[in-house]
């Protein structure tokens, strides 16, 4: 098997997690310095998905994308340079643990995993805020991912973008987003585990991307699972011997 650092060199940007398209990212900006902070890539043997920062050394994810998958590490942006750059490696994932109640394949099931990192995250990466109140039908969300651009995006993997959806429909199990645009195009796979973010004067972690359409991303809500993350990262830093 490859050690982290000779995936990361011979792979990342090649290899993209493919859990049905996901059209979120398509037609999408660069980042901005803020959501660049918030947001991380997920590798693995399986591919690449994305994250988001809860603590230094914590990150949220989509559990199908750390469920049988070895080799797990942490990519982000190098802190300088141009928007293009690829990101650079911060290190490896220690433990991963995926919500007790998630099932692939089972709708409604929590698709949700956090990450306990073998170091913390370098100071320019920075713990997002998470919004307490659900995301309501026709509310405008902010979604973040290293995922495809386009039907031949070369830069898939490598670039961090952000793109403005819409909620179609807002539940407890499933958050439909739609693009605002006009024409949406079809898309490709690599939003797995990317951030969704409302934004009411500060952006704040309102779902993670976990599958979906031509047309359509869904994602697990956040509030609805806030105790699960709020006790598994308590006992994540739980001192040895303590549940």
């Amino acid at each position: 098997m490859r050690s982290i650092l000779a995936g990361w060199l011979a792979g990342f940007g090649l290899l993209i997690l493919d859990c049905g398209p996901v059209s979120a990212l398509i037609g999408a900006d660069f980042a901005d310095l803020t959501v660049q902070r918030y947001t991380v890539a997920v590798g693995s043997t399986k591919g690449i998905c994305n994250g988001v920062v809860l603590a230094q050394d914590v990150v949220l994810t989509a559990a199908h994308c750390v469920e049988d998958a070895g080799n797990l590490w942490i990519g982000g942006n190098r802190g300088w340079g141009a928007p293009t750059d690829p990101p650079v490696m911060l290190g490896a994932v220690a433990r991963a643990i995926t919500h007790p109640d998630f099932a692939r394949g089972r709708y409604g099931a929590p698709d949700l995993a956090l990450l306990k990192l073998t170091k913390p995250l370098p100071d320019r990466f920075t713990p997002v805020f998470i919004d307490p109140r659900p995301a309501g039908r026709d509310s405008n969300l902010i979604a973040a991912g290293y995922g495809k651009n386009a039907e031949d995006d070369s830069g898939a993997g490598r670039i961090l973008r952000m793109v403005l959806l819409r909620t179609e429909q807002a539940g407890n199990d499933y958050l439909t987003l739609a693009s605002t645009q006009a024409n949406p195009r079809t898309g490709g796979p690599g939003d797995s585990g990317s951030p969704v973010f409302t934004y009411r004067g500060m952006h704040a972690l309102a779902g993670i991307i976990v599958t979906g359409t031509p047309t359509r991303a869904m994602a697990i809500p956040i509030a609805p699972n806030y105790r699960w993350i709020r006790e598994t990262m308590d006992s994540l830093d739980a001192p040895k011997g303590e549940p």
